[in-house]
């Protein structure tokens, strides 16, 4: 069988290069798994012969002389000057400016892919309007009763369980990329699970309205579905 080579663009481990192991699915993602035991998310894989690596974590490669180069430079970049006043004291006259860095990126030469490229597969988000049908309707007299009331803003503490990429997975998007840290948040909150917030909110919301303790909330959750 004729090995596949995938190279990483970007974190601690920029620029190493890995064997092709098998494909895994989890939780409906394609994670492509490695040889040494470690895996990647196949939507965070740039195919064979493209070039553009923006948000992407690793690329694939037709071999390991044919990968990606990187240049790093700092742009912004100031080292910490001393000097001596006239009073005969050393002092700071340029404090240290970390700047950020700059990372441009070679590709390979392009090849012949034996394989075909990654294949990105979305799996689709149903509508969960589309699924259930709402409990109350508009005629429904407690319903026009509040329709009609008067609304006041009023903070409402909630708790709330989501699935997240791992803090490392974060500080490599903070570091490699430009935007990375706003981009990992924004993915999250464009991933969120309607029915995960609606049961949130209705906790807090029954915890807001009644004296009632958390996990009789809940119960009372399950014991009405």
């Amino acid at each position: 069988m004729d090995t596949r080579f995938f190279q990483f663009l970007a974190g601690e481990r920029k620029s190493e290069i890995l064997i092709f192991d098998k494909i895994e699915q989890e939780d409906g993602i394609n994670f492509i798994s490695f040889k040494d035991g470690s895996r990647c998310n196949e939507e965070l894989i740039l195919p064979l012969n493209e070039t553009n690596w923006e948000g992407k974590l690793m690329a694939e490669i037709s071999d390991q002389s044919n990968g990606w180069k990187f240049n790093d430079e700092w742009v912004g970049r100031q080292e910490e000057i001393w000097d001596v006043n006239k009073d005969g004291e050393k002092v700071c006259v340029q404090p240290f400016v970390p700047g950020r860095k700059k990372i441009t990126a070679i590709p390979p030469r392009r090849t012949t892919s034996k394989f075909g490229n990654v294949n990105n597969v979305q799996t689709p988000i149903q509508n969960e309007n589309n699924n259930m049908q709402n409990t109350y309707k508009t005629d429904d007299p407690v319903w026009i009763m509040l329709d009609k009331s008067k609304k006041m803003d009023i903070k409402v503490p909630m708790e709330l369980i989501i699935s997240l990429p791992s803090k490392s997975l974060y500080n490599v998007a903070k570091e490699s990329f430009e935007d990375g840290s706003s981009k990992v948040i924004e993915y999250i909150i464009s991933n969120l699970d309607n029915k995960k917030l609606k049961d949130s909110l209705r906790v807090a919301l029954t915890l807001a309205y009644e004296d009632k303790q958390k996990d009789e909330i809940i119960s009372d959750s399950v014991e009405n579905k």
